[in-house]
């Protein structure tokens, strides 16, 4: 049950550090807020080390482990993040969540094929339900978006939409396999860090010191690629202060404090768990985008909201 409330709380984290990143995307690049995000993951977890004196028993580890988390970053936080935060730059936080949240039935596939997890008619009537009402939240949000039939646009706009609207999902289906790989990686690393060290809770705080350097590196590169590539005509973007204070309380909320809970949750309550849990997203952004970024919320929507709480009940419970 520990597992469970550590994951809900993780999800929650998440969700309020998207919220608060998407009144940002203005002024700050998708790779950049995501790079923001691993800076402050990456000294906060460099602290948690040293004060729990567990920073270097890091070297103790093989480095073919250092390697596996190495490429569950890759995957979970360089592709899957930063997917999803384009996805979300289009589409909005709750229609974004509701397409990248098809990761659990990949987490659950790959959990089988790979962590060899006992099958669980529970889990599949849990995953049948999240995944039916996260649909049914999806469906909303693209119906309350479409225009006014009384509202005529150009061609070229009315040609382009749908385009950019595809891209935009493709990023979030991207996003759910970056997540679900990641996750499995994590759930198997963190678990096999513990058998060598046996350092219970801590081996997510080891984890994830490894973990967060090299993609920091990785991040980067990103950045200055994507700042010094510009044409010399192209302006560049200012950020204000409030911009900074959003980006920094976003990844202490979402990072420092939401990627321990999500690493800690992988290893307690296993993947599949985590996975569907995190499916619960949307339940906790509806009401946030509402208020905080002024999404609208229909009565269709309300019906996913619920449909999403049942399935998160049957997996707790």
């Amino acid at each position: 049950m520990a597992g469970e409330f550590i994951a809900i709380f993780a999800v929650l984290t998440f969700v309020v550090s998207n919220v608060i990143f998407k009144r940002v995307e203005h002024e700050a690049s998708p790779i950049f807020i995501n790079f923001i995000r691993t800076a402050i993951g990456t000294l906060t977890f460099f602290i948690f080390s040293l004060v729990f004196n567990v920073f270097f028993q890091i070297f103790l580890l093989p480095w073919e482990l250092w390697m596996i988390l190495f490429v569950s970053f890759l995957f979970g936080q360089i592709i899957g993040d930063t997917a999803y935060f384009i996805a979300q730059k289009e589409l909005g936080t709750t229609m974004a969540l509701a397409v990248s949240m098809i990761f659990p039935l990949i987490t659950f596939i790959l959990s089988i094929i790979f962590l060899n997890e006992p099958f669980d008619l529970r889990v599949v009537f849990s995953l049948i339900l999240v995944g039916l009402g996260i649909f049914i939240i999806g469906k909303s949000k693209v119906s309350d978006s479409l225009p006014s039939k009384s509202i005529v646009k150009p061609k070229n706009q009315q040609s382009k939409r749908p385009i950019t609207q595809f891209r935009a999902i493709s990023f979030g289906i991207l996003a759910a396999f970056g997540w679900a790989v990641g996750l499995v990686i994590i759930d198997y690393a963190t678990n096999d860090i513990n058998r060598i060290l046996a350092v219970e809770e801590l081996s997510s705080i080891i984890g994830n010191v490894i973990r967060f350097p090299f993609a920091l590196i990785i991040l980067l590169t990103m950045v200055l690629r994507e700042n010094y590539g510009k044409k010399s005509g192209d302006p560049i973007i200012r950020r204000s202060r409030k911009t900074w204070a959003l980006l920094i309380m976003g990844a202490i909320i979402g990072t420092s404090i939401g990627a321990y809970a999500y690493t800690e949750a992988a290893r307690v309550a296993g993947a599949t768990i985590m996975a569907l849990i995190a499916s619960a997203s949307p339940l906790f952004s509806l009401p946030l985008t509402y208020f905080i970024n002024k999404e609208k919320i229909t009565k269709f929507g309300f019906v996913g909201v619920i449909l999403t709480i049942l399935g998160v009940i049957v997996i707790i419970y």
